[in-house]
């Protein structure tokens, strides 16, 4: 029996053919290893994915190989990446996708401030954002401010900043620092 996946490209007639299936039989291997192959050239042509590709997406970018872990020579790269990308609002929202769960950018032109939101649920990699940000910013945007939204109040933000946490009291509990009231 021929398998499922040649079935698709084949004619009828061929089903039932004893040549056909020894033929398929044995290719199957051969075209399992190069399909294989196939998939791990595709992942070295994106730097993200890239492993052994790296050493060539650190020529195009640098001229040289990095001595670096992977991870750190794939964010080194990324950021070269986006530094020679145009200073333009789609740039800075794809910026914003790839480090968190982005919800807006907008311009602060009093201040000359790009402002970055992003939702709470998702980490945000600030500092990535910041060290690129450094790399592509025109010089009349005087900095990032990164903002982090959780049902639509502040949690965070890259200004000074201050969090408190406030955990209710239990009736007749003893706390250390405050008043112990017994309700």
């Amino acid at each position: 029996m021929i398998p499922e996946r040649y079935k698709r490209m084949l004619p009828p007639q061929w089903y039932e053919n004893k040549l056909a299936e020894y033929h398929f039989e044995g290719a199957t291997a051969a075209v399992d290893v190069q399909e294989v192959k196939r998939l791990d050239i595709e992942r070295q042509f994106f730097p993200l994915s890239a492993t052994w590709g790296l050493d060539i997406w650190e020529w195009i970018y640098f001229g040289k190989k990095q001595l670096l872990s992977i991870e750190e020579r794939r964010k080194n790269i990324q950021s070269q990446h986006w530094a020679k990308l145009p200073f333009t609002m789609p740039v800075l929202k794809s910026l914003g996708m790839t480090v968190g769960q982005l919800l807006s950018v907008s311009e602060d032109f009093a201040s000359k401030e790009i402002v970055f939101s992003f939702h709470q649920d998702k980490p945000v990699d600030s500092l990535a954002l910041h060290h690129i940000f450094e790399r592509m910013r025109p010089v009349h945007v005087n900095r990032e401010r990164i903002v982090i939204q959780k049902n639509g109040s502040l949690v965070i933000s890259s200004d000074y900043m201050q969090i408190y946490y406030s955990d209710p009291r239990m009736c007749g509990s003893f706390y250390v620092g405050g008043e112990n009231s017994l309700c």
